[in-house]
């Protein structure tokens, strides 16, 4: 954010915005967005928004528990991203195993 205020002043103040705006609403608890930013930010491999979120999580009280459990959750679910992307390569295996069964059978 530093280089980008360097080279455009006002996104940076956009983004502020934007973050205000997101964690405005009082529908989440606080601590839950913080969780969730955590994890969102992990998921998208982004190091110094986890690392920012982490330090302020922590300066507001939530427990190094709640932050692990928070990145082994998103773990879990970028991991499934895995098998969701992979259908069309999971269909092929088990469309040339049935030819390869189906021939096996008639030999």
């Amino acid at each position: 954010m530093e280089l980008l205020s360097q080279l455009n002043e006002s996104a940076v103040f956009e983004h502020a915005a934007n973050k205000g705006f997101a964690f405005s609403s009082e529908l989440i608890p606080p601590k839950y967005k913080l969780l969730m930013s955590i994890a969102v930010s992990a998921a998208l491999g982004v190091e110094q928004c986890i690392n920012t979120y982490t330090t302020v999580a922590l300066r507001k009280g939530i427990t190094e528990e709640e932050i692990i459990e928070a990145l082994l959750l998103a773990r879990f679910v970028k991991g499934t991203t895995v098998f969701s992307t992979s259908t069309a390569a999971l269909e092929i295996i088990f469309n040339e195993g049935l030819k390869k069964r189906s021939a096996h059978n008639r030999d």
